[in-house]
């Protein structure tokens, strides 16, 4: 596989605690990002949100050299639905207003980057439960061996209040907290000055596995790339306070792992579909900024049935 490098990273997240029951993320001023008023009035919550964090990615790269747009969510633009889905039962399926409904749908945000920055290259979104990031990194992967110079990649996903209450009743939030966030990297075919990281792979698997079952996997997938477990100098697991996946996660930091810098990333973004671009972001700009940790490991699960591994390597000048 080419070499493919992280070059430039952003995020917006949940910085601190609130009152509500969930992460929620703190915004920036949209308006020095999305300088259009009335387009950034029509925008959603979610959607200025994911256009923002796209935007600040590339704001100091030239968008013709950006050859493609690949985003991730797990649920969309719930807001937007939301509001459709309101304005269908409130109207009796009369006179509705489309623009909740456009903008309701999962490929909106990437498409609004294009449009604000005229980028015409390959773009595609991807709505894979809890692997939609990894399958979009693995897109920008393969976009990269094809020839691709420059590939933005991003997750994201939001939470409402609706969407809480139905994930409590439908008991998907036992002992974790929700949350929402958007993470934006910029993926290259070279090395540059403020290169983050090097993205050396990503594996997915989408099964209820035991922890001895999801270690094999772990040393054919250390193997695939001439490593192995003690070569991992930082491990972050997706432990999320749920008692039957966290020990999954302990096995693994015990048995694999027992060397390395074990942290979750969880506690600070909260449970959701796209989480891992969250740990992704953290672990890119912790490597730049600290030497202590050349390799480093992310293994994620949702729902324990979505796994993925995502392995990265610092950088050295």
């Amino acid at each position: 596989m080419c070499p493919v490098y992280i070059n430039r990273i952003a995020s917006i997240h949940a910085e601190s605690s609130n009152e509500k029951p969930y992460f929620s993320a703190q915004e920036p001023d949209y308006k020095e990002m999305i300088t259009n008023a009335n387009l950034r009035r029509r925008m959603s919550r979610m959607i200025k949100m994911g256009v923002a964090c796209g935007l600040e990615c590339l704001k100091d790269i030239s968008p013709e050299k950006v050859d493609a747009i690949i985003t991730a969510t797990g649920l969309g633009c719930l807001a937007d639905t939301e509001k459709f889905m309101n304005a269908l039962m409130d109207n009796r399926e009369q006179m509705l207003n489309p623009t909740a409904f456009i903008q309701s749908t999962f490929n909106t945000i990437g498409a609004q980057i294009a449009l604000l920055l005229k980028i015409h290259a390959y773009n595609v979104t991807y709505v894979h439960r809890g692997l939609s990031f990894e399958s979009a990194l693995t897109d920008g992967i393969m976009s990269i061996a094809e020839g691709k110079q420059h590939v933005l990649a991003g997750g994201m996903d939001e939470i409402t209040p609706t969407s809480y209450i139905i994930q409590q009743r439908l008991g998907l939030l036992k002992g974790t907290t929700a949350g929402e966030g958007a993470q934006f990297f910029l993926l290259s075919a070279q090395k540059e000055e403020q290169t983050f990281a090097e993205l050396k792979g990503v594996d997915t698997f989408i099964t209820r596995m035991s922890a001895p079952e999801i270690s094999n996997r772990m040393h054919h997938f250390l193997k695939s790339h001439e490593l192995a477990p003690e070569d991992i100098d930082w491990f972050i697991s997706g432990k999320n306070g749920q008692e039957a996946t966290d020990a999954v996660y302990t096995e693994l930091e015990h048995s694999l792992f027992p060397h390395a810098l074990h942290s979750s990333f969880k506690e600070q973004c909260g449970e959701y579909q796209t989480a891992s671009s969250y740990a992704l972001w953290m672990a890119a700009k912790a490597l730049k900024e600290e030497a202590s940790s050349r390799y480093a490991l992310i293994y994620n699960q949702y729902q324990g049935i979505n796994h993925s591994i995502i392995l990265i390597k610092r950088c050295t000048s």
